[in-house]
């Protein structure tokens, strides 16, 4: 997701969904009430045309509409606002007349609220920090070439590019396995010294053939800790077009995503964990979890997706004072989406699950 302004004093979110995730996070925070700032297109009719149903041109415009309705289509990778026009150009639309806007990847939309909850500020925030902590490192390696590249939220920069004489096997079988055990090494160690000065927790290695399963190998038996990090593939070349291979299978996107998921999933483990054995650091619903807030216990707070908009005002309330406290006492917060296994248990839980820093006498 790309932030282009952040001006919650004033209620404004200015942003560009680059990927399925970043248009979920805006189904999630929007509610009807709230403003939708976009370009979209509208059927203008011409006087002489008003008789005509099917008549008319459409227009590209710029729009805002106040939400009355909204859709979120993850198979089609859009989102749909419908409500009354705003605002617009003035010779083409009647202000109050109705509009549905659809957004979809890499357009830009402006959010206007009377008020920004803390847990909608929380779910912009955690995905803007999951792209711009989502730096992944590719490493395309063949016979006797490797390009090394850093994937970040807004570019991919390659690091090296080289190419080892390396002898065929059909010629010299024991002095091509030389010369490769040098190249895996150079290879290696350029990896070594990239991690040191550059945060990434993943290695996508790709390639054609039988060599990027011999340097997994080869890192597994020098550098056991750095392989944990190794996600391999195949693809069809190497150097420069077998990353633009990998990158046009948004690879990095998913391996990220999977990331995230495999993270809340170890949470609600965890749970379901300590339930188990009744260790008594685990409590959910909304008035025991309030209670172990106001003891300070709360080390993690799971709260799924669909209490952000829940009907209850009220509830809506103690909720978002519940996530804006524990982010002011440095717990953690995560907030879960019910379109994954780990989101649906916690939303059996009710919802709202607290993991604490140590066991309390009422729980």
């Amino acid at each position: 997701m790309k932030i282009l302004t952040k001006d919650y004093k004033n209620g404004i979110l200015e942003i560009i969904p680059e990927n399925i995730d970043d248009l979920y996070a805006i189904y999630r925070v929007l509610k009807a009430g709230d403003r939708v700032t976009a370009v979209t297109s509208r059927r203008i009719r011409r006087d002489e045309e008003e008789k005509r149903a099917d008549s008319g041109e459409r227009v590209k415009m710029t729009l805002e509409v106040e939400i009355e309705e909204l859709a979120f289509h993850g198979f089609g990778d859009n989102l749909r606002f419908k409500g009354k026009i705003v605002a617009g150009p003035d010779d083409l639309i009647s202000l109050g007349s109705y509009h549905t806007i659809t957004l979809s990847l890499m357009e830009k939309i402006r959010i206007q609220k009377a008020n920004w909850t803390p847990m909608e500020k929380k779910v912009i925030d955690d995905v803007e920090k999951a792209s711009m902590l989502a730096r992944i490192l590719i490493v395309v390696i063949e016979d006797n070439s490797a390009c090394i590249a850093l994937v970040t939220q807004f570019s991919t920069q390659i690091i090296k590019e080289f190419s080892s004489s390396v002898t065929r096997k059909f010629s010299d079988v024991k002095q091509h396995s030389s010369e490769m055990g040098v190249f895996f090494v150079e290879v290696l160690q350029l990896i070594q010294d990239i991690l040191e000065h550059q945060k990434a927790e993943t290695i996508i290695l790709a390639g054609p053939g039988f060599t990027p399963e011999n340097f997994e190998s080869f890192v597994k038996n020098r550098d056991p800790v750095l392989s944990e990090k190794i996600n391999r593939v195949h693809v069809s070349t190497g150097g420069r077009v077998g990353l633009k291979e990998v990158l046009s299978q948004k690879l990095p996107e998913k391996i990220a995503n999977e990331q995230r998921v495999a993270y809340e999933t170890r949470l609600v483990d965890e749970v379901f964990k300590r339930l188990g054995q009744e260790t008594g650091t685990v409590t959910y619903g909304l008035e025991n979890v309030k209670k172990a807030l106001e003891m300070g216990a709360i080390d993690t707070l799971l709260i799924s997706d669909n209490q952000i908009s829940i009907e209850d005002l009220e509830k809506r309330a103690m909720i978002d004072k519940l996530v804006d406290e524990n982010l002011k006492m440095k717990g953690n917060t995560v907030i879960m989406s019910i379109h994954h296994e780990s989101g649906e248990q916690l939303a059996q839980l009710g919802g709202i699950v607290a993991l604490l820093r140590y066991p309390l006498p009422e729980y």
